[in-house]
């Protein structure tokens, strides 16, 4: 039985109605696919006793991209270059985060996705590269395709991300202005772009917990790395899914040999 994972939704107006909506890019809903695993869309649900239905059938989590993290919850007053934060996002993002964590659901994240995970786990994020970090890369090519591969990304030996991604380094497309600054709580950075900037991380003692500052998920059909990527984290979310479905398949022999 392929694994169900949750994406959790964005709130936005559709074009031309201006209907309000709920949504996200169809590059993850596809690359998580593409994996092999079933992508469900999460909404916001203003009673959060909800998500005790929904979140115990999920057998995985990826946090995707989106706006800025509201800064007073790690500690600091916005930047001027900060975008306007989705404080609704935010607070539905970091618990289904800390959710993942506790009960130790495969999780990845995806840029913004890469920063709610190491806010969750008590990090603090760099609000703009360019203005606090002046003599580092040029991280936000958003006036580019977003499958332009921008630098490359160098790997921690030894790490989990090198087990899994290869040594590299690989070629990676750059769409962030913010990145972590201080790691949280069992953090590793297993990835970093020439000037030091953290591009993957991942917590050790997870059955799979991975985040990557760049867009995989527009990549993956040209870049083997961030094809791997996908593909060990939807077995991973698969693992247990696998052996629910054995067990039930031997239930039911036995139930038919009565």
């Amino acid at each position: 039985m392929r694994p169900l994972i949750g994406i959790p939704c964005h709130a936005d107006y559709a074009d031309g109605s201006k209907r309000p909506i709920y949504c996200n890019n169809r590059a993850y809903v596809h690359a998580i696919e593409h994996a092999g695993g079933v992508p469900i869309l999460i909404p916001f649900l203003h009673d959060f006793s909800m998500f005790d239905t929904l979140l115990p059938r999920l057998d995985g989590l990826m946090l995707s991209g989106g706006v800025d993290i509201d800064p007073f919850i790690y500690g600091e007053t916005p930047h001027p270059l900060s975008d306007q934060p989705d404080k609704e996002l935010d607070e539905i993002e970091l618990k289904l985060a800390s959710w993942a964590i506790q009960e130790d659901i495969p999780t990845l994240g995806v840029c913004r996705g890469m920063q709610v995970l190491n806010v969750a786990l008590g990090g603090t994020l760099y609000q703009d590269i360019h203005d606090l970090c002046p003599d580092t890369l040029h991280h936000s090519h958003r006036h580019m395709s977003r499958d332009y591969l921008a630098h490359r990304v160098n790997i921690l030996p030894g790490s989990r991300v090198e087990q899994l991604l290869g040594p590299g380094p690989f070629m990676v497309n750059s769409l962030h202005h913010q990145s972590v600054h201080t790691p949280g709580r069992n953090v590793v950075i297993s990835g970093k772009a020439d000037d030091g900037i953290a591009e993957m991380l991942e917590v050790p003692g997870h059955r799979f917990v991975i985040a990557a500052q760049f867009h995989p998920e527009e990549i993956y059909t040209k870049e083997s790395a961030s094809a791997r990527l996908f593909a060990s984290f939807v077995q991973a979310c698969g693992i247990d899914s696998m052996q629910e479905n054995g067990v039930m398949q031997h239930e039911l022999a036995s139930h038919a040999a009565r």
